[in-house]
């Protein structure tokens, strides 16, 4: 069976890193983070390059950028519902976006 993705719009601090988001995944999801198949950042956006209704919408100040990282939970021991796959989700939104405005899955 195939993964369920999640991705994610994320405002970080400029210097982040892509290998400390990913450790910082694993750390949110303590013993939890082997359902994570993969983490991959599939584009970054300085603030001052978004249009200003992305940086509203995502609450970003000067010196942050947006990152949008993908998101494969994939259980080995059986099937995860729509509903289980958000909360993982949220944990990881929880752990890597930092702003005011927040966007939460259902």
């Amino acid at each position: 069976m195939g993964g369920i993705r999640r991705d994610l719009s994320l405002a970080v601090p400029e210097p982040e890193a892509a290998e400390d988001l990913g450790d910082r995944v694993r750390e949110a999801l303590g013993d939890d983070a082997d359902l994570i198949e993969e983490v991959a950042v599939l584009s970054e956006t300085r603030c001052e390059a978004l249009p200003s209704a992305a940086v509203e919408r995502l609450g970003m100040v000067p010196g942050q950028k947006n990152v949008l990282v993908r998101l494969v939970i994939r259980p080995f021991r059986r099937t995860l519902s729509d509903s289980e796959a958000n909360r993982i989700r949220n944990r990881v939104y929880a752990a890597l976006h930092r702003s005011t405005a927040e966007q939460w899955a259902e």
